[in-house]
């Protein structure tokens, strides 16, 4: 059995928009409709559109109106770095600045007995975002009925 895997400081919103761009990533040259993808993981379409919207700013993804319209990548899967999609969705919802065990600011005068582990964890998270790219992000196999 695998353990469901919940990132520690992405938002919701953001694991949405990671999911929904494995399914663009995966149809390279394709331009999808919105519904399509937010449909395949049951993801609400109102959040995925403000997410794409902030991607297509972004310059991550283009929008094309019209018949054959949807949303595509504007660059190779292999060019964008999930840092990049983080930082165009306005980063993590991790407490900044917050202590992880106390209800507290963390400062450098009073970090808790996790602080240096947990700067430590941000860190090689930062680096292992900048590393992988959208081509890295695999679809799950859909089961059969």
């Amino acid at each position: 059995m695998t353990p469901d895997l919940n990132l520690v400081g992405l938002s919701q919103p953001l694991r949405h928009a990671l999911q929904a761009l494995a399914v663009v990533a995966a149809n390279p040259g394709k331009s999808l409709e919105l519904t399509g993808v937010a449909r395949r993981f049951s993801l609400p379409e109102s959040a995925l559109a403000k997410s794409f919207q902030s991607l297509v700013r972004a310059g991550v993804l283009s929008s094309r109106r019209g018949p054959n319209g949807g949303y595509r990548l504007d660059r190779p899967a292999k060019e964008v770095t999930l840092a990049e999609v983080i930082e165009a969705l306005g980063g993590s919802d991790r407490r900044h600045g917050r202590c992880l065990l106390e209800e507290r600011a963390c400062s450098a005068g009073g970090t808790c007995a996790l602080h240096a582990a947990a700067v430590e964890a941000d860190e090689r998270m930062r680096s292992s975002l900048r590393t992988l790219t959208l081509a890295d992000l695999k679809l799950p196999k859909k089961s059969k009925k």
